[in-house]
């Protein structure tokens, strides 16, 4: 490897950004076929039950997560005053649109109370909930319990960037203690960690400071064979996840292994598109823009489509496989229309009134926010990574 000039530190990168589509694809399929495998539902799993290893795309996300704000922060490490801009970003980015689910998903579990768990009617849990803060229990919008983690990531990365990049050793101990407080338990040599030690001590947070680890790596130094570390990352990937099933049931393991898989992707094709823009489909793009809405939305959208599905009987006129890739698509649909009528509109709104009108440069923009019209800046330059 060789030192990287300051020209090829470019924040473009389509690949990424169809990585993204990919693996929050990934979740949607898993959460179709474990909801319609449920006994008031369907009571079976579509595709022999393949949808359920795909879960994985969350430990891609992760990644990429630890990945990004380290990249597009990097300069901000050690610049107090950045503290406040972080901090606006992340917030715009991600609450809006999740209290937008979150909300009237809170009414309608108050309202009819023999909807959703009990959990969900919690008033500490809702508070919880909505402050996207750790808890024993899952958050009232299931999926949110990735987003706690995040939330926890980014605070203690504005810890590293008031402290400066002396502090960035805090992500290798960090790593080093959730190893050998889940080694223990590996072992039993203790019993399982309790709250909030299973929370900070997850193993899900070290592909955070994996990611971090391949944004340093790339900001300092030149990837050899490229597209050999990105295929591998890749390959990687798929053969963990179709061949090596029980690998995902290993809290260390499987996210040691497809974290790392993770991570070559994003060395190798971050280095790939550096120096070489990709022609990359604009709908790819767009797709990859709406990972975000899509996460949020899929669950509630799954939830009434399976219910109204097995309500209708419609699987006396098609096949289980055909309704899961029916409902699939109709959720992933939903996610796109979220993006694209609200949730843009959201980020631009609450961006105006958080984020320091003087700190707004052009090149902080969100991808969502780089065309008004499709949401990409042009055809032929790809979407700007964001978190």
């Amino acid at each position: 490897m060789s030192g990287v000039s300051r020209s090829a530190n470019r924040d473009k990168f389509g690949s990424i950004e169809i990585g993204r589509g990919i693996a929050a694809l990934l979740v949607v399929l898993h959460h179709t076929g474990s909801i319609m495998s449920e006994p008031r539902f369907f009571g079976a799993e579509p595709f022999n039950s393949h949808f359920n290893n795909f879960n994985v795309g969350v430990d891609f996300f992760f990644v990429l997560s630890g990945f990004i704000i380290t990249w597009i922060h990097w300069s901000d490490i050690g610049r107090k005053e950045r503290i406040r801009s972080f901090a606006a970003k992340r917030f715009v980015r991600i609450y809006p649109p999740y209290w937008f689910i979150l909300v009237p998903l809170v009414i309608l579990y108050l309202v009819f109370t023999g909807a959703g768990q009990p959990s969900q009617r919690d008033p500490i849990n809702i508070i919880l909930s909505i402050l996207l803060l750790p808890n024993v229990i899952p958050p009232v919008l299931g999926v949110a319990w990735t987003l706690t983690h995040e939330i926890f990531f980014y605070a203690l990365f504005a810890v590293i960037i008031w402290a400066g990049r002396k502090a960035l050793w805090i992500l290798p101990a960090w790593a080093l203690a959730i190893v050998a407080a889940n080694l223990l338990v590996t072992f039993q040599a203790i019993g399982s960690l309790a709250f909030p030690f299973s929370f900070i001590l997850s193993p899900f947070n070290i592909e955070f400071i994996m990611g971090v680890g391949a944004a340093m790596i790339l900001r300092h130094a030149r990837i050899p064979v490229p597209y050999l570390i990105a295929t591998l990352g890749v390959v990687g990937f798929f053969i963990l996840t179709w061949f090596f099933v029980n690998i995902q049931d290993d809290p260390l393991v499987g996210r040691l292994a497809f974290g790392t898989a993770s991570m070559l992707f994003v060395l190798g094709a971050v280095e790939i598109e550096r120096h070489r823009s990709l022609n990359v489909p604009r709908f790819l793009l767009a797709f990859g823009a709406s990972s975000y809405a899509l996460y949020l939305v899929h669950p509630v959208v799954l939830s009434f489509s399976i219910n109204l599905s097995s309500r209708l009987g419609i699987s006396t006129y098609f096949s289980l496989n055909i309704i899961a890739i029916m409902i699939a698509f109709v959720a992933t649909a939903f996610g796109i229309f979220y993006h694209y009528l609200i949730e843009r509109r959201l980020i631009r709104f609450a961006r105006r009134i958080v984020e320091p009108r003087r700190e707004i440069q052009p090149t902080d923009r969100y991808p969502a926010e780089n065309d008004e019209s499709s949401g990409i800046k042009s055809e032929q330059k790809v979407s700007r990574v964001e978190a």
